[in-house]
């Protein structure tokens, strides 16, 4: 016979027992019907031109620099294809959490980039980037699309749901881009090339007088006015865009200098916008790659380069400096060339 205190206990097991398969009925009927698509996403106004944002999404190897996930374990083993920046590129890593896979599928420049990724869970998901320029900067939309299976129901019910495990993540990540951005724009170099015999040759100028910080706006305001002439009288350039230094007094923060833009050869004109030439010259060369904020130290730096050379600067002489690259050609201030070129002995 079965005592009464064991008849109790088997009860309470059967009632148990009872209770978990009712419990796991529950929680397959809640996980049935719970949402099987997803899609969310995060913002993030970042001031900076679009294709500056745009690049460090595209290539991969930035992700280094601004990866949420990088940051949450710094023993993640990263690996990229040949190209990283291109369509079809790929970007593996292991880590404590396991593996992971991401690809990119789709881009349109500057505007939106699609990626598919694999977090190791039994699905691939959709990755999409959008970039809006606006006002205060760029719009960065980041957002994940997918369907998730049956079984990673359940895993994702219990670590509390997908979209609020990744919503953190994605805040971090943006953020974390934002700070990789700003510093990359930041970056600029000076290379001295030596002294170089500079061919010379006429161009259209306009000149002005002003204070030293209101030379870009000034030439803001020359350049295109330049321009503007030669294309009303079907003239084409010969090179890049130049201004000529004729003084510079800091002492009464004022600056007197030409826009230039070169011919192929003289051009009689008439008003505003006048013709002039430039003889062929020695000069010390130094290369500026970055912002037009950092000239300053980038002529301090030829000046420098030039005494260490044992160059000799012309008394009276009209430095100048040659937009090689500018905004005109990419918004990214840190791809920016600038040749500068001092006259010498």
């Amino acid at each position: 016979m079965i005592s009464n205190s064991k008849f109790t206990l088997l009860k309470y097991i059967k009632y148990f027992f009872f209770l978990l398969l009712a419990a796991v009925i529950g929680i397959a009927i809640y996980g049935a019907v719970l949402e099987s698509n997803y899609d969310f996403h995060r913002s993030k106004i970042i001031k900076a031109p679009a294709e500056v944002i745009f690049d460090n999404v595209k290539d991969f190897k930035t992700w280094e620099n601004w990866s949420p996930w990088l940051e949450k374990d710094p023993t993640m083993v990263t690996s990229f294809s040949d190209s990283a920046s291109s369509v079809g590129a790929t970007y593996s890593w292991t880590g404590k959490e396991g593996k992971g896979f991401m690809k990119t599928i789709s881009a349109t420049p500057n505007k939106e980039i699609i990626q598919q990724i694999d977090f190791g869970k039994g699905h691939i998901a959709e990755v999409y980037w959008n970039f809006t320029e606006v006002d205060l900067g760029t719009v960065v939309n980041w957002g994940m699309r997918g369907k998730i299976s049956f079984g990673e129901k359940f895993y994702w019910l219990f670590k509390g749901g997908l979209e609020k495990n990744m919503i953190p993540i994605y805040d971090r990540g943006l953020e974390l881009l934002e700070q990789h951005v700003y510093k990359a724009m930041e970056i600029h170099s000076f290379e001295l090339k030596g002294m170089v015999d500079f061919g010379g040759g006429y161009y259209l100028y306009q000149t002005t007088s002003c204070k030293i910080e209101d030379i870009e706006k000034k030439m803001g305001e020359m350049f295109p006015a330049i321009i503007k002439f030669m294309a009303d009288n079907n003239i084409e350039p010969s090179g890049k865009p130049f201004t000529l230094n004729h003084k510079w007094d800091e002492e009464n923060n004022t600056a007197m200098f030409s826009a230039c833009i070169p011919l192929k050869e003289r051009v009689i004109t008439t008003g505003d916008v006048l013709t002039g030439y430039l003889k062929p010259q020695k000069a010390s060369k130094t290369i500026f790659m970055g912002d037009y904020k950092f000239s300053y130290d980038a002529w301090e730096a030829a000046y420098k380069g030039l005494t260490a050379q044992g160059f000799t600067e012309i008394e009276g002489g009209e430095p100048f400096e040659i937009y090689t690259i500018g905004p005109n050609e990419t918004e990214n201030p840190a791809k920016w060339v600038t040749e500068i070129y001092i006259p010498v002995n």
